[in-house]
């Protein structure tokens, strides 16, 4: 028997693993070399990217301006709509940076959610960009997509929506003042706050902030949905549903991939210890006979326990995260990170404490944006959550706030 074991060990970890797993980036036979692989990579991050934009103003040379989806975007802004989710994009304007120059990552975020609106034709829905860019005519590409979606522009603080809808323009305050030595950091901070509070004024009862190039995925509302009314709104209590009040701060739809792994947190250390038990209960079944002595059983309960803990290690939880995409009740929600905010939810009513909160520090690039959200929900004792898997993909390679090119694989 144990002669069996061995050469099941070695077939699996010695020869099968390492050839299927070698180009996976998450997986323990996973290589990379920054000085050889990491260009390689970037060559095909940024051809991605290229198809990408392709797809996406194919998208819009086949709908144009007029089609009906743009047209009820705008209609919901105009007409000030009570949604449920207000959809936000937060978008500035980024310089090419050591070969990477067509960007376009705003546009592939407002096709795909226009694409999902379109075939969801959701009437509680409403979405718009907010061009925090200074001046806000030197953002090209959010200029030419306000022919086909309502924009706000923080630096007149107006709305534009195309000039075949209306020639009318909301809301004129005076300009906020910027300052060129403004901390990038802080300027984030400000940026977020104004499209924040543009979003509350809108009336509805949760807020999704999402970053220009944060790509949702085909489900992304349909899970949102589901999770905001099952697992937030409504609590299980005695075996029914109950209405629970609004006890959290966020909800992030993104978490860093590479974090995700297992031994990042005591609840995938939990998951891995389940798949090994179930493991071990697998191979006891089917190599058990009658006659065995307890100690035997005990060892095929261990190999196979350890068999199954390698096999997800080696892989990564990251793939294994996959298997929840084909249903929305297979999503979880867990306590949330202290990083990242390419896409968050929040409850309206925190979405405008949030705003009046984050007006009372400064930021810069010890104390970022998203630490300072964090501090928000500790300070009110309120729980952050995320969802897993992502609901975006995060492909910006350049940052809208560091003068780099960011590595592919991070």
């Amino acid at each position: 028997m144990y002669y069996r074991f061995a050469a099941l060990y070695f077939i699996t970890y010695v020869i099968a693993l390492p050839l299927l797993c070698w180009d996976m980036r998450y997986s323990m036979y996973f290589r990379y070399d920054v000085m050889t692989d990491r260009q390689k990579h970037l060559d095909r991050a940024i051809e991605e990217n290229q198809q990408r934009i392709a797809e996406a103003e194919e998208y819009l040379r086949k709908h144009g301006p007029r089609h009906r989806v743009f047209r009820r975007l705008n209609l919901m802004v105009l007409k000030r709509v009570q949604p449920q989710i207000v959809i936000t994009v937060v978008t500035i304007a980024r310089q090419p940076q050591n070969g990477v120059n067509k960007h376009r990552y705003l546009t592939q975020v407002v096709t795909q959610f226009a694409e999902l609106l379109e075939h969801e034709e959701a009437a509680d829905v409403v979405f718009q960009v907010c061009n925090v860019n200074v001046p806000p005519e030197a953002h090209h590409e959010a200029v030419f997509l306000s022919k086909y979606i309502p924009i706000v522009q923080r630096e007149s603080n107006e709305y534009f929506y195309p000039r075949w809808l209306t020639d009318t323009l909301l809301d004129h305050r005076p300009a906020q003042e910027q300052t060129e030595e403004e901390d990038p950091f802080e300027r984030e901070k400000l940026d977020y706050i104004f499209c924040l509070e543009k979003s509350v004024e809108l009336n509805p009862e949760y807020v999704l902030m999402v970053e220009d190039d944060a790509l949702p995925t085909p489900n992304i509302l349909h899970v949102l949905r589901h999770k905001l009314q099952y697992r937030l709104k409504l609590r299980i209590r005695q075996g029914e549903f109950v209405h629970h009040s609004d006890d959290w701060a966020f909800l992030k739809l993104y978490d860093i991939e590479r974090l995700q792994g297992y031994g990042n947190d005591a609840r995938s250390f939990i998951e891995l210890t389940g798949a090994g038990l179930l493991g071990g209960t697998a191979f006891l079944l089917i190599l058990q006979r009658r006659g065995h002595k307890t100690q035997r059983r005990v060892v095929i309960f261990a190999l196979g326990f350890v068999y199954v803990v390698l096999l997800c290690w080696a892989i990564g939880r990251q793939y294994f995260l996959q298997l929840r995409r084909f249903s929305a009740q297979l999503y979880t929600v867990t306590t949330g990170p202290f990083c990242c905010t390419p896409a968050v939810v929040y409850p309206v009513k925190m979405a405008a404490e949030i705003a009046a909160f984050l007006k009372t520090g400064t930021c810069d690039e010890r104390y970022p944006l998203d630490f300072a959200l964090s501090d928000f929900a500790i300070d009110k004792g309120l729980t952050r959550y995320k969802v897993e898997p992502n609901l975006v993909l995060h492909v910006g390679l350049v940052s809208s706030i560091r003068a780099d090119v960011r590595d592919p694989l991070e």
